[in-house]
């Protein structure tokens, strides 16, 4: 039988070559190899693989079998420990750019044993050993002629490791597996240490523990936790008198504008609680045609980028339908509306939240409207493709003025699950009921729509993805204009370049993203259990190679218009914050609070929050668009701007504090080390630094200048915040008169902004939270609401300071600062 199989040493285990090592020594059974030879049916694999050596039979059969020796470790202990190339220099070159001190094993140190991951020449290799009886323990399985034999079956092909390379794999196996149990000890080096949780996530509770709120690392709330001076000033401000009294003009004006902004997203509601049918009721809000065919280009230049919901030709011939007086479709009305919400959110002065529909819909009474009618829907309609696409387009609205990110991951829930029962995360072309051509491309248009959505609210609401790679097979959209699309074709055209404009060109780039970005955040649902920097780093660096493509997709240079200039700018803002979102959320738990982590994290962490914040340094100023693009940057932004801030907060104390950055991480990110392709190998790369502190703090305050200039609804905490930590890091000294001076001119610029005047309020003696009643609604259509900004002469008697107080568990100002 033994004629039968081949040896162990002319096979292979899964089809892995061995290593050099193994390549060049003698084999463990060559005296079989000898006399046994293989099947015909496998007479190719009797040939020895290129740059093997010939295999001679020793001498007698009773010299003893030798193996290979475990190779010395020629890197470092710090390389070695987290898995990085070292360039066994002294001190090595990743400890340099990671300021650690590097060590070297002793020679005669056990622990300085490799098991085949270091390179290494062939002319520093130990000498083989002989194997004795007791070389591998009885613990270790021994291969079998039957995995072998199995292995051919497969296909596989090539040199079979000999059993001593089958023991090492299985030990490293086996070690892999350890690290790996969420029994293995902690001590034992091999878990990750990122950042402390008080700096990742964070749990607001109230009332015994019936309502509790989970906060995730883009929290403002989280972030504070980085700087313990202005959570201590802003937890005991009421100890100081001064501080306290401005405390409490803030939370008036908090109140005021709160109020307000709640008034303005009450739906109409003549409208709502209506009697009439819904279409009717639709037909009642919308503009006039002039106003919609401006809101419609607005849409269509804004928004169907990277979330493609509707085929345009098709819209826009169903749109001239129903202003002949034909509706074509029941499904084009609340479509239009939906539409019409979130052009009104960038292309109205009230944001989408005034009455007048000169210029706009009120984007909460349109909505109201949408989820009535789509709530009406019964049987068959529920699985409509038309009905999933004003599901996606109601979601993209209510988005726009959503007060927590929360909500909008709730809702998108039960939008992912419609789409999947309709089998959109399958690829068309996998049913055996032939779909038109036409029909398969929008179905993958959508199901990618709300893939990036699912991704985006994910990450911002630092809750897990609804989809994960692998539960869908839907191939992306190619790169194609509508007009290419036609619902009788038969084949689609091919896919233009990717460098190509079409109407779907950002849509197709982003899905070539996606793989990248949903690891992202797979990453951060199981951050506790990372045990190498080499994942996180192979990750961020796709996305910042990713990066760089868009400046080659959307080129700066070139003889364009101002209006080319601002879409130019929008779409390179767009894409680039898409991939960005990722690259910041997946570094920020390393960057922030991990003392081990690259230098490199730290350092892409505060280039890309820099870049953020100086997306409009890009544009002129004096173009004509450049407010209404500002305006719009704020909105879509705001939060990622905030987040931003704060981070770049943390590396300015570390530039002028060095003191107070224990962990060294500030200090890391400031400073740049060059290689040799710099050409400045006689710098020291401690005095390289990337971004200096004044610029630094100038960033940050233009950011401020920003939010100020744009406050409404709940910006005041965000603001607040902001301000007292940049005032506590802005300086190399402490001085609390210098933030409270710093704080009550934040609070001036506010009442200007927001153009209130609370001064009557101030001798408003305080009431009990408890006697204060939340805003209570009109009838808006007969008495319509303010402007969310109001004017000069706009005073609240009925708001004024606490009695007491409150922490809020350390985060701010009084009750109801959530």
């Amino acid at each position: 039988m033994a004629a039968l199989h081949p040896s162990a040493h002319d096979m292979s285990v899964g089809g892995a070559a061995p290593p050099p090592g193994i390549l060049n020594s003698a084999p463990y059974d060559s005296v079989h190899q000898a006399h046994h030879t293989p099947p015909h049916h496998h007479s190719h694999q009797q040939t020895p693989p290129q740059g093997r050596a010939p295999t001679h039979p020793p001498q007698s059969q009773s010299q003893q079998r030798s193996v290979k020796r475990p190779r010395p470790v020629k890197s470092c202990t710090e390389c070695r420990k987290r898995k990085l190339r070292c360039d066994r220099l002294c001190p090595c070159g990743q400890c340099q750019k990671s300021s650690r001190t590097c060590k070297y094993a002793a020679d005669h140190d056990s622990g300085n044993l490799s098991d085949g991951s270091d390179v290494e020449t062939a002319d520093s290799r130990p000498s083989k050993r002989n194997c004795g009886p007791g070389m591998f323990p009885a613990s270790t399985p021994l291969p079998t002629n039957d995995v072998v034999f199995a292995s051919i079956k497969n296909g596989d092909s090539g040199p079979a490791p000999s059993l001593e390379e089958l023991a090492l794999r299985m030990e490293r196996l086996e070690k892999h597996l350890t690290a790996r149990s969420p029994a293995a000890s902690d001590s034992s080096g091999a878990k990750l240490i990122a950042a402390s949780s008080g700096t990742i996530r964070g749990l607001t509770v109230k009332e015994s523990a019936f309502r509790t709120r989970y906060h995730g690392q883009n929290s403002p709330r989280v972030l504070l936790n980085l700087f313990e001076d202005a959570k201590e000033f802003m937890a005991n401000h009421s100890n100081n008198g001064s501080v306290g009294d401005l405390m409490g003009n803030f939370k008036r004006f908090h109140k005021a504008l709160l109020n307000e902004y709640r008034k303005c997203l009450a739906p109409i509601t003549v409208f709502v609680d209506s009697m009439m049918p819904v279409q009717t009721r639709m037909v009642d809000i919308l503009p006039k045609k002039n106003v919609c065919d401006r809101l419609i280009n607005s849409y269509i230049d804004t928004s169907e980028t990277i979330y493609r919901t509707l085929h345009l030709p098709l819209f826009q011939q169903h749109y001239n339908l129903y202003w002949q007086g034909e509706m074509s479709s029941e499904f084009f009305l609340p479509q239009l509306l939906a539409v019409l919400s979130v052009a009104s959110r960038f292309d109205t002065k009230s944001k989408g939240l005034g009455h007048e529909r000169t210029e706009g819909v009120h984007i909460p009474t349109a909505c109201a409207l949408i989820r009535a009618w789509l709530d009406r829907l019964r049987g068959k309609q529920l699985v409509e493709f038309s009905t999933l696409q004003t599901e996606v387009l109601l979601l993209h609205a209510q988005r726009m003025i959503t007060p927590r990110i929360q909500d909008s991951w709730t809702s998108l829930g039960s939008t992912v699950r419609m789409a999947m029962t309709m089998g959109l995360h399958r690829d068309p072309c996998e049913y055996e009921a032939r779909m038109p051509v036409f029909q398969c491309e929008m179905r993958r248009r959508l199901w990618f729509t709300i893939l990036d959505m699912d991704l985006h609210i994910s990450l911002a609401s630092n809750l897990p993805c609804l989809v994960r790679e692998g539960d869908y097979t839907c191939r992306p959209p190619r790169n194609l204009d509508d007009s290419d699309l036609y619902p009788d074709m038969v084949e689609l055209p091919p896919s233009k370049p990717i460098d190509q404009v079409t109407d779907n060109q950002m849509q197709v780039y982003a899905a070539t993203t996606l793989g990248a970005r949903m690891k992202v955040a797979h990453l951060l649902n199981r951050i506790e259990s990372i045990r190498d920097y080499q994942e996180v780093l192979d990750v961020g660096a796709k996305l910042e190679r990713y990066l760089d493509d868009i400046n080659y997709i959307f080129p700066r240079q070139g003889i364009l218009s101002d209006a080319q200039k601002s879409k130019m700018w929008r779409c390179r803002v767009i894409l680039d914050m898409h991939v960005r979102r990722p690259l910041l959320a997946l570094y920020r738990p390393f960057a922030i609070g991990a003392p081990d982590a690259p230098a490199q994290i730290s350092r892409a962490y505060l280039r890309s929050s820099m870049v953020i914040m100086k997306y409009l340094d890009e544009l002129d100023p004096m173009l004509a668009h450049f407010q209404d693009v500002a305006e719009m940057y704020h909105q879509v932004l705001k939060k990622d701007i905030i987040q931003a801030a704060l981070s770049v907060c943390f590396y300015i104390r570390a530039a002028l504090r060095p003191a107070s950055d224990r962990s060294g991480l500030g200090t890391r990110g400031l400073h740049m080390t060059p290689d040799s392709s710099d050409g400045y190998p006689s710098y020291n790369p401690d005095n390289l630094i990337l971004w200096s502190p004044s610029r630094l703090i100038h960033t940050v305050d233009n950011t401020l200048e920003l939010l100020i200039r744009n406050i409404s609804g709940r910006d005041t905490k965000d603001i607040v915040c902001l301000s007292v930590v940049l005032s506590c890091v802005r300086n190399p000294e402490l001085n609390l008169d210098d933030i409270t001076h710093g704080l009550r001119m934040i609070y001036d610029r506010c009442l200007r902004a927001a153009d209130i005047n609370l001064n009557a309020t101030s001798s408003v003696p305080p009431i009990p939270p408890a006697a204060s009643t939340g805003p209570q609604l009109i009838d808006t259509y007969i008495n319509p609401i303010p402007n969310p900004n109001p004017p000069t002469t706009y005073q609240r008697s009925n708001i004024g300071v606490p009695a007491a107080l409150s922490d809020c568990d350390g985060w701010i100002l009084w009750e109801g600062w959530e």
